[in-house]
């Protein structure tokens, strides 16, 4: 019985030292992944390409609440506006860089206030963060036109003059043929 109560207080012990040892490796882990907390501001620039090209960026700056840049992050931008009552639209996505900024090509040909809302999800290192923020963009880089042109730009007025007068000749000739057939079923009809 001395030997089974040895053996029983062995186990116990080790069992107990164990639980111990996992309980203090846990704890440390779980205390390390909590999320920090994190900001998230916005600002904007224009920027100009090698080939002169001016475009507006929306530069959203991520970082902990210590100040250290989240690198390799992805940034959510929206803008608000009222379409028949207010609305929150999606413009797109773009990863922070090294310096926690996430630049977003946003392209607008409206001056003034824009109201922003940017995002980050979270993850386990750094908490969710959303901010809205009411940018004055002035001063906007010219854009590109909305369509292209269709080809048509070089014709002059006299060349739309003569296509006018040949779609008119055109649609009178039909409108003869037409009622040369008429007139001809109605002669037909009172032949018989």
């Amino acid at each position: 019985m001395n030997l089974k109560f040895k053996l029983i207080t062995a186990s116990l012990i080790t069992l107990l030292l164990s639980g111990m040892m996992l309980f203090t490796s846990i704890v440390p882990l779980a205390a390390a992944t909590t999320p920090a907390k994190s900001n998230i501001g916005l600002s904007y620039e224009i920027r100009t390409d090698r080939q002169g090209k001016q475009s507006l960026v929306l530069l959203a700056t991520l970082k902990r609440a210590d100040g250290y840049p989240l690198s390799e992050r992805q940034v959510s931008f929206f803008e608000s506006v009222d379409l028949f009552g207010p609305a929150r639209l999606t413009l797109g996505s773009a990863t922070t860089s090294a310096l926690g900024i996430a630049p977003f090509l946003y392209e607008t040909r409206q001056p003034g206030e824009h109201r922003f809302t940017v995002l980050y999800g979270g993850d386990e290192t750094a908490e969710f963060v959303m901010e809205d923020v009411t940018l004055d963009l002035q001063n906007l880089p010219a854009l590109s036109p909305l369509e292209k042109p269709v080809g048509m730009e070089t014709i002059n007025y006299w060349a739309m003059i003569a296509v006018g007068v040949v779609v008119l000749v055109v649609w009178s000739l039909l409108a003869g043929v037409f009622l040369g057939t008429i007139r001809g079923i109605s002669r037909g009809s009172k032949g018989q």
